[in-house]
């Protein structure tokens, strides 16, 4: 729907223009599902497969990463891009992240359960956070051109947001015990996150990753009671995704998407073979179980919420400007295909793994 009113094809006809507010609502729907992305680990779960999953996250994260960066350059030098580097640096950084979402109801739907299932579900989590710290690494060095002044940029923002998630979260679990009316825990979730937002834009933290850092120790901290900060989010988390990818589609422009389409066929294979390769070599090399090795990787291909977003935030930064509408597009288009065949992917992999069980008419969010 997005698509259709953006100005390319149907939003001239129709005068339709999204204002100013679009990305403040864009960054509060990010947030809100950086929030849930940081509830769906626990503790627990790290520390029983703490091996398996740091091993397979690093290895398809940095297979994505190295793949994508070779692909898209070698075009981009074939096209003689004046911005080759950025511009393959910045593709590649968004690569990594895997679309929670659709993971999330596809092991809902199909029931699935066993050590890959979990391993996915921690992964997932993880690369998410991947990706949004090497997202903060990329801006710190594009706004810094010496290497010292990065890294502190990169410290502060990413630390800070740590320090500054595991501050509210604690505070956030001892305040929702007051609220006996679970009515209430709503708005007091909602409120939670945009002051993350807000103060985390104001000190100049990373937002995503104060937001995700919030969900992961809200949690912690509130061990077996932590659904009630989680259970009212998740009513909410159908109707953000369909405003948020609303939005996102009204970006879409026909003319750079058909400009670029063998710079987004390039991206979508080469994050592909990141993704099998790299999470494959991850999961040897910590001696995870045959099965995990082998299919994990394929169960990675979904991408959608969060590197659209981490997109539309790179659009808007001053070494991006001009680059900015290109790189929304090729991910927009790239996530076309991603949701069009990674969910079945992502199902042939728990079917080969033996855990896909009965389908079930109902389902609760839990975290995992």
């Amino acid at each position: 729907v997005g698509i259709i009113f953006s100005p390319g094809i149907g939003g001239d006809q129709m005068g339709f223009q999204v204002g100013e507010w679009a990305d403040s609502f864009t960054m509060a729907a990010l947030g809100i599902i950086a929030y849930l992305i940081g509830g769906s680990m626990t503790t627990r779960q790290l520390k029983c497969m703490g091996d398996i999953i740091i091993g397979a996250t690093l290895g398809q994260s940095i297979g994505a990463l190295l793949f994508v960066f070779v692909g898209t350059w070698w075009l981009l030098n074939l096209l003689s891009h004046t911005a080759a580097l950025p511009l393959a640096l910045a593709l590649s950084v968004l690569a990594i992240s895997t679309a929670p979402a659709a993971t999330l109801a596809l092991i809902h739907q199909y029931r699935a359960k066993g050590p890959m299932t979990d391993s996915l579900l921690g992964v997932v989590a993880l690369d998410d956070a991947v990706g949004i710290i090497c997202l903060s690494l990329l801006l710190a060095f594009s706004n810094n051109h010496l290497l010292s002044a990065g890294l502190t940029t990169a410290g502060w923002e990413i630390g800070g947001a740590i320090l500054l998630g595991a501050i509210s979260g604690w505070l956030l679990s001892k305040v929702s015990t007051l609220f006996g009316e679970s009515g209430l825990r709503l708005p007091l979730l909602l409120s939670a996150i945009l002051l993350i937002l807000g103060i985390a834009h104001s000190l100049e933290f990373s937002l995503l990753l104060g937001s995700m850092s919030l969900g992961f120790f809200s949690r912690h901290f509130s061990r077996a009671s932590a659904s009630r900060l989680f259970t009212p989010i998740y009513r909410l988390e159908e109707t953000i995704y369909l405003l948020f990818f609303t939005i996102a589609g009204t970006h879409f422009d026909y003319a750079i998407f058909q400009q670029y389409l063998g710079l987004i066929l390039i991206y979508v294979f080469t994050r592909l073979a990141g993704k099998v390769i790299g999470s494959a070599i991850g999961t040897h090399a910590v001696k995870a179980p045959a099965t995990i090795v082998r299919w994990l990787g394929l169960a990675l291909v979904p991408q959608a919420g969060v590197a659209v977003g981490l997109a539309l935030i790179l659009s808007q930064q001053s070494a991006y400007l001009e680059m900015g509408e290109m790189i929304v597009n090729i991910v927009i288009g790239a996530t076309l295909i991603h949701e069009l065949f990674g969910p079945l992917a992502a199902q042939l992999a728990l079917k080969r793994a033996g855990e896909i069980g009965i389908k079930r008419k109902r389902h609760h969010h839990e975290g995992f």
